[in-house]
């Protein structure tokens, strides 16, 4: 990271999330609400031990505990019984993906199509799985074909628009991210994406886009980064610090929204002070973030307090002695 250029980071991370339904108790203990329906289908099971929807149901439950193994070897089990049930494999293929083993679950979920292949569910995650195991070519057909079944399903487009971008497709990227919100306006990962292209092209519409994903999740610490961190490189100094000051309120450890604080109190406002506060705090979180030890003794430099700084450029060093900034900090001392 270069002292001469504000803090990039583009949220760029595929996840892939599983949800369950939560009443109020279990979300005030869901080790316990889970472990207890884990016994329940247990004792299940040992009432009717062939039946395999069952061993599916603790296969999901495992699944959702990250217990994989268990949970595969459920799955398993479903299988002996009746190997001609698309869901069985498919349940497998998800464990599979959710521990991140993404070849075994191609090879599960084109077994399930094998049984099933009009699921445009089932599509969609080898779709997926294709996606992130970078078979481009495959991850479209899989997707174009569940839209041709079922061509309200956001989540298509929305995929489509990840594997336009990482070809390098700019316009089908953001048309296909902006047909995943029309279908869904509550598309919060599409909005982050449009506002991502839109930011990187710097245009001033990534801050609507940014705006509905941060009406949708006002705590978002991601979105609420990429808003600050656009007008920052807009020169929008006094807008980006309220934008952090709200990221900071909503994620206090978040050590990006300290760190471009920091930056543009040092560079932009030259005041010294509260810039070393904010790279203090960034130390608190991050003890060897090299950029903000650096740029405190950065701050000393500014001041004339030559030597503070030389130690802070010798500390960072210490810990990579390639490390430019300090390097060319020392030799203007020197």
């Amino acid at each position: 990271m270069n002292i001469s250029t504000a803090t990039h980071l583009l949220f760029l991370g595929f996840l892939a999330t599983i949800t369950t339904a939560c009443g109020n108790e279990e979300a005030k203990n869901p080790k316990n609400q889970v472990e207890d329906a884990v016994v329940l289908v247990t004792d299940e099971i040992r009432k009717e031990p062939n039946n395999p929807n069952l061993y599916i149901k603790r296969a999901l439950l495992y699944r959702d505990r990250k217990l994989f193994d268990l949970a595969l070897s459920d799955a398993e089990k479903a299988l002996s019984v009746d190997s001609t049930v698309a869901y069985f494999h498919q349940v497998k293929g998800e464990v599979y993906f959710a521990s991140g083993a993404l070849r075994p679950a191609r090879l599960s979920l084109e077994k399930a199509l094998v049984f099933d292949e009009s699921n445009p569910d089932l599509l969609l995650k080898l779709g997926e799985v294709e996606f992130l195991l970078r078979r481009y070519e495959n991850a479209l057909t899989h997707i174009n074909e569940a839209l041709r079944v079922n061509d309200k399903a956001a989540q298509g487009y929305f995929l489509k628009g990840f594997i336009y971008k990482e070809l390098g497709d700019t316009v089908l990227s953001k048309s296909s991210f902006q047909t995943a919100t029309e279908i869904n306006p509550d598309h919060y990962e599409a909005y982050v994406e449009l506002a991502t292209l839109y930011a990187y092209q710097k245009d001033s519409l990534a801050l609507q886009y940014y705006d509905n994903a941060i009406d949708l999740k006002p705590k978002s610490a991601e979105a609420l980064y990429g808003k600050g961190l656009f007008q920052q490189n807009r020169g929008k100094f006094d807008d980006a610090l309220a934008i952090y000051r709200s990221l900071l309120k909503a994620d206090p450890d978040n050590f990006l929204g300290f760190f471009n604080t920091g930056y543009i109190y040092l560079i932009e406002f030259a005041e010294f002070d509260s810039a070393r506060m904010y790279f203090d705090s960034v130390l608190m979180v991050q003890p060897n973030m090299l950029d903000a030890m650096y740029n405190k003794g950065l701050t000393y430099e500014m001041e004339g307090e030559f030597s503070t700084a030389k130690e802070y450029y010798q500390d960072v060093l210490q810990i990579d002695a390639q490390n430019d900034n300090a390097a060319r900090g020392l030799m203007r001392l020197e």
